[in-house]
Parts: structure tokens; sequence; C-alpha cells
């Protein structure tokens, strides 16, 4: 058993390992350890089980060698997540943030971590994507942990560490979404496993962030209007479209609907005396009135835009004045100190003796 194959242990959704003795069997073979709650919820304890399979099986050295095997395989499904306990080289904004999203299985909520986004600057942020992490309106999350074996192992993790009844309840392989009671599930759980729960359904991530990114793109003034290919991509109907957006904070202004309801009028026509009242069979559309009525879908409705922080407009910063030109100048029409003294002569010619000027001959004749 210390010997073989990783291929020949299997991890069932309740928590069992299993041992197949022949490689090239599919089936799983026999139970030989179960997990429990262990010290991390990545790092579950291995207990391990009594029965003929171990029967001269050194126990601690088989414990020890699938407590690798599990980690083997953790980090197999989960890379990405596991990746994130490897930050030593990142700043601290983007250490806080693989840090956060490693502990919540891979999806956190945005409005917990703005204080650690608005500090990233471009190489962070560059970090962060080099960790495939993404930033999205709503929630920060990795895409690359939306495969079913992903969502499987984690659904299976969360359940061992909050000590819940396994197996835990999984959304089918592949599933867009699907109708939850919000009264009865817990929306941590579907949330930790790549399915938050909005509007009484549980959406694959990678869905509604594109749902919730095309509304900020299509926002204007504050507002918005419902777009077919969201209730598309969430595969629900306009009324479970509503429903998910207004669960997101998106309020319900104007639809077209309900307006057509309260001017919708019966019109009929009644026959004036004297005239017969013949019932015309109404003609067969063209097959291309057909098409052009297929193609032209209602419109939907208003929204109010529930603005987050991640989309908040910077404050324009203000423009820097340069300080007016005149202002260094002295004010014109105003004379200083120095307009009202005489001008100097300044001679150019050679230096004259006392003895020559004509004062000093005077004080000598007065003599």
């Amino acid at each position: 058993m210390l010997n073989a194959d990783d291929t020949q242990f299997r991890l069932a959704e309740d928590g069992q390992i299993s041992f197949q003795k022949q490689a090239s069997n599919p089936l799983p073979g026999e139970t030989i350890a179960t997990l429990a709650r262990g010290e991390a919820i990545l790092k579950p304890k291995i207990v391990m089980l009594d029965g003929d399979v171990l029967k001269n099986q050194d126990k601690g050295a088989l414990q020890t060698h699938l407590e690798g095997w599990f980690a083997r395989h953790v980090g197999s499904v989960l890379e990405p997540l596991v990746g994130l306990d490897k930050t030593e080289a990142f700043k601290a904004p983007v250490k806080g943030i693989a840090f956060q999203v490693h502990e919540a299985l891979g999806i956190v909520p945005r409005e917990g971590l703005e204080s650690l986004i608005v500090a990233l600057d471009v190489d962070d942020r560059k970090d962060l994507r080099s960790l495939k992490i993404r930033l999205g309106p709503i929630l920060v999350f990795i895409p690359a942990l939306n495969k079913p074996a992903a969502v499987r192992l984690r659904a299976l993790l969360w359940g061992l560490w909050h000590e819940k009844d396994l197996p835990m309840e999984c959304p089918k392989d592949g599933i867009v979404s699907f109708a939850v009671d919000e009264g009865v599930i817990d929306k941590a759980f579907y949330q930790a496993i790549a399915y938050p729960v909005y509007g009484g359904r549980a959406i694959r991530i990678d869905m509604l962030d594109r749902v919730i990114s095309a509304v900020y793109d299509v926002a204007k003034d504050g507002k918005f209007r419902a777009q077919h290919k969201m209730a598309e991509w969430l595969g629900s109907s306009i009324e479970g479209l509503y429903a998910v957006l207004e669960a997101m904070g998106h309020e319900k202004v104007f639809d077209p609907v309900d307006v057509a309801d309260d001017v919708q009028v019966e019109e009929s026509v009644q026959p004036m005396e004297g005239e017969v009242d013949v019932a015309v069979a109404p003609s067969e559309p063209r097959a291309d009135e057909v098409k052009v009525a297929e193609a032209v879908k209602p419109e939907l409705a208003i929204f109010r835009l529930k603005k987050g922080k991640a989309f908040e407009k910077a404050r324009p910063k203000k423009a820097f004045k340069k300080p007016d030109a005149q202002k260094d100048e002295k004010p014109k029409g105003k004379r200083n100190k120095a307009t009202n003294r005489t001008p100097k002569v300044m001679s150019a010619g050679p230096d004259k003796k006392l003895e020559d000027s004509p004062f000093a001959i005077l004080e000598q004749l007065k003599k």
C-alpha cells in the first residue's frame, strides 16, 4: 500500500478514503480511512479505520503516506487556491487579499476588502492577476475554481470544517443556476463553492459576474435597462432575472409590462344597421414576417443602479492654477520710492584734483 500509485486511492464525497488493490480497476475498492475536522480548512485530519485490508500494515506509516497523497490531491484539484499561501514576495495589500481569499475557499465579498483594494497600485494588480484572483464588482474570486471537481472538493472541505453531515448537497456538474429556498439553505456554503445566492437562485460565479459587469457597462445616469441576454446567462426567466437584480440592491423603477397592462383597451366594432357581420379568416403570415417577429423581443424593465465603491467616479482633481505673471510685477500707475530719486550722472572723464576745483581757488582769494 505504501508503494501504491496515487490513482489507487479514492476520496468519496462523504469524506471516506478507499484503496483499490488493482491499479487498472476503476472501482473504488475498500475503505481504509476517513476525514475529520483538522487544524485548517484545507488540512483535515485523516483517521485510520480498522479492517482486514489493513492487517499487517504499519498504520502510522500508512497515515503519513495518506496525508501526503491527500495534500497532492488538493494541490491538483485546487491548485490556484493552494498557491495563495506563497505570497512572501508581494506587498501587504496583495498578501491581505490573497490570505482572505485562501481562507474563504476562493471567493470573498468585495466590500470586505475595499480598504486593501484602494491601496493597490498597478504592480499590485498585476500580482493579483498572476495569482489568478479576479476583482469583480461585487465578489473577489478565482475563476479557475469553477470546475465540477473543484466545486465538489470545496463542498467536502467546507462541510468538514463546519462539522456538517456529509455528503454535502452539490449542484449538478456544469449547471449555471438553480432555484433554492433561501429560508432553508446556508448561503455561506453556496458562496464557498462558487454558487452565490441572489433572488432565490444559486448562480455560478462566472455567469453571475458576467451579468454584474454587463449591468455596469450599460448603466447611464445611475440607471440601466435589463437585457434578455442576462436572463440567458443565468438560465432563468425574466422574472427570475428581476429578482436577482433586486437582490443585488438595484431598484426597479419602470416596467413596460405594467404600462402595457394599464393602457390596454379591448376594441370591438359593431356592424352598422343593415350590414351583415361577416367573419373574415385571418391570412397566414409570411415566413419573413414570422422571422422578424421572433427576432424582436420586448423591452425589459429599467432599474436604478446600486453603485458600489468599485464604480464610484473619482473626484476630479483641482487643476493647478499657475500664478499670474502680473502679480510678480510692480503695479502699474504707482510710483515706488526709487522713481522720486534724482537721476545719477555718471562721468567717464579723468579724475579731477581738489586743488584744480574753482571752489578751492575762490576759497584762497577770500583769505
